[in-house]
């Protein structure tokens, strides 16, 4: 899988991947391990985070949810990579929960031993902290420019292209299609769900998109790259 680390353009997709140059695994024995079924809550928006999170097997999403109930997507976290970085180093409660969008296997480790074991010790894990950060940070401020300078059609093509070129694909009936619904899509881009149907139709009908009920499957790459890029 592409973690992005070569490619710019991909620097802006919400979908954070596995790093192949950290070892999150060699200090397992000072932290602890878990499982999470899929749609359980692995942190509460609200949460004191004392840890950082390693996700060594499944997938995770990360919600932003509003007093009135609506969501926001910020990104997915494959499995070889960290979380809970952010709320741990600001030592405020975290604000978004993480939810387990499938089965997942975690390391956790606490402050005492990211403090004392894994800084001092594994130049390469903190390496992979920044880098964590710096992607997240890069991830939001490219949210926001898209919101103001970007329009909805534009958006959900750049969505489902960087998902495409990331080869953040599953394997659908002999298809490619992208592992998200039109309910995903809508939560990661802040958009009405009847906005992103309107898009997906149109993505469609120029048959950058093959036309099935259910699944959003890539027919033709270069034609969203022209929308998006419009």
């Amino acid at each position: 899988m592409n973690d992005g680390s070569n490619d710019f353009e991909l620097l802006g997709s919400p979908w954070i991947c596995e790093n192949p140059h950290a070892n999150w695994t060699a200090p397992a024995a000072h932290g602890m391990f878990k499982r999470f079924k899929k749609k359980e809550i692995i942190i509460h928006s609200g949460d004191q985070i004392d840890y950082i999170y390693y996700l060594h097997k499944g997938r995770i999403k990360t919600v932003a949810q509003s007093p009135s109930g609506s969501q926001k997507i910020l990104w997915y976290i494959e499995a070889g990579s960290i979380f809970g970085e952010t709320p741990f180093f600001n030592r405020k409660p975290c604000d978004y929960n993480f939810f387990a969008v499938t089965d997942c296997e975690i390391y956790i480790y606490p402050m005492e031993v990211i403090m004392q074991e894994i800084i001092p010790k594994f130049p390469d894990l903190t390496i992979s902290i920044i880098k964590t950060l710096s992607r997240k940070v890069h991830i939001l401020s490219t949210q926001v420019e898209d919101c103001v300078f970007n329009k909805p059609l534009a958006r959900v093509a750049k969505l489902i292209y960087l998902l495409h070129q990331g080869r953040i694909l599953e394997d659908k009936r002999g298809s490619s299609s992208i592992p998200l619904t039109q309910e995903d899509i809508a939560n990661t881009l802040g958009m009405h769900r009847v906005t992103v149907n309107q898009a997906l139709k149109h993505l469609k009908e120029i048959q950058a998109l093959k036309e099935h009920t259910h699944l959003i499957i890539i027919h033709d790459p270069e034609k969203l790259k022209e929308v998006m890029e419009a």
